[in-house]
């Protein structure tokens, strides 16, 4: 995982990682963004299952997007979300054009 150092009181503190491979991996296809108060953003992801075997007329006029997991952070980190998924996004894109070529 990734270390970073932070300096608190002038010594240099290494911040490690710790292994996620015993997290359960959810599978999300929605997420809501909110903020409230002043040092939080709440960062909801979902699932949302499309109405499957219906004809047209008993499609249901509204479905629910399922709630998973519900994250907390601080505007610090959530500035550094910002800027690891646009970096992360970018190199999604960029290979995946590469391919269709």
């Amino acid at each position: 995982m990734e270390e970073k150092k932070k300096k608190q009181a002038g010594k240099a503190i290494r911040i490690k990682w710790g292994s996620a491979n015993n997290l359960q991996a959810l599978f999300a296809n929605h997420l809501f963004i909110s903020h409230g108060g002043e040092e939080e953003f709440y960062l909801i992801f979902g699932e949302l299952t499309p109405p499957i075997g219906f004809s047209e007329e008993d499609l249901p006029n509204e479905i629910e997007v399922r709630p998973i997991s519900k994250i907390v952070i601080s505007p610090t980190a959530m500035r550094n979300f910002v800027r690891a998924m646009s970096v992360n996004l970018k190199k999604y894109e960029e290979k995946k054009q590469k391919k269709g070529r």
